[in-house]
């Protein structure tokens, strides 16, 4: 009789001959993947790839192994920099790593990406959503030309939010698939506060309870339509699409945390301070390694200890 060892031998030689990786084969089996799978947006500088750096090196707890507990994927807009990146994390040994293109602006890269997910891990255990855009100066800092504020608040609002949104919802049936306590982790901001918005009927309405997505994202359009017209003081909105874009990211981590009714996922959003990045033309005064420690605790706490739809500065829960 033929050993099952001898047929899967064969199997491998024949895609082996014929130009194939024999592991891609195996794609769609591959929610047996030993490692948990994270996906970090953003993550080829700055607090992205120091939180990349913290998973990457984070090792399986039981038994003391010498396993790595996560494979990470790097999730970047820029093919060049995303890649750069996988080789200099590879440099200092940190091996199980590889990059996918999100830019957060085309959703054909969101969807392609998180079909690429599937098809070689079969599911998803975290995200941490950290790309954005910030324009604290019209011209990024000299890297495009100047920006007028309308066109800034669409910009950053429809990266910043409703990108992070559409990846969310995009990979949430491969974390419904994670038996592993998957979770979400979206990096806000100071900038987020609720204190930005100057009226307490806009506070009220972005912070209730019973605030819907469909809802948020229609206030999201307001906001952009506004700026537009111009009117957006007048109507009650602060003069920052950056701001009102992580007002809007801290609002959908609460939603999104009450609405997991079965208490499967964690969902936290995170000030990681005003960590010294490019974002900032490297004006911060926190380094973007210590902006990095709380998503790392919060993507390795233990799932007894259950946390969601909170709102986090340097490892202590804070108002909004």
């Amino acid at each position: 009789m033929v050993s099952l060892q001898f047929l899967l031998l064969v199997f491998v030689a024949f895609f082996l001959m014929v130009g194939l990786k024999p592991q891609a084969a195996f794609a769609l089996s591959s929610t047996d993947h030993p490692q948990r799978i994270a996906l970090v947006t953003g993550s080829n500088k700055g607090i992205g790839i120091e939180i990349v750096r913290k998973l990457g090196s984070e090792k399986k707890k039981k038994n003391n192994s010498s396993d790595n507990a996560f494979f990470c994927i790097l999730g970047c807009r820029n093919e060049d920099l995303g890649r750069a990146a996988v080789e200099k994390l590879k440099s200092e040994g940190i091996m199980d790593i590889e990059f996918i293109r999100i830019d957060l602006q085309d959703l054909d890269s969101i969807k392609n990406a998180v079909q690429q997910i599937e098809e070689t891990y079969g599911r998803c255990d975290f995200l941490v959503n950290n790309a954005a855009v910030c324009y604290n100066d019209p011209t990024l800092y000299g890297t495009t030309s100047h920006t007028p504020f309308a066109d800034q608040a669409e910009i950053t609002v429809k990266t910043n939010f409703f990108g992070t949104l559409a990846l969310t919802k995009a990979i949430l049936p491969l974390m419904e698939k994670s038996s592993d306590s998957p979770r979400i982790i979206n990096i806000a901001s100071s900038a987020g506060r609720l204190s930005i918005l100057p009226s307490q009927d806009r506070r009220d309405v972005f912070s209730s309870d019973k605030l819907r997505m469909e809802d948020l994202e229609s206030y999201m359009v307001d906001f952009i339509q506004a700026a537009k017209r111009g009117t957006h003081k007048k109507e009650g909105w602060p003069n920052t699409g950056y701001g009102v874009s992580k007002v809007g990211i801290i609002a959908m981590t609460k939603i999104l945390a009450r609405d997991n009714k079965n208490n499967k996922f964690m969902v936290n959003s995170i000030d990681p301070g005003y960590c010294s990045t490019d974002q900032n033309n490297n004006q911060g005064f926190i380094s973007a390694e210590r902006g990095a420690i709380t998503p790392y605790l919060l993507a390795t706490i233990e799932p007894e200890r259950y946390v969601t739809g909170m709102h986090w500065y340097q490892e202590k829960e804070i108002e909004w």
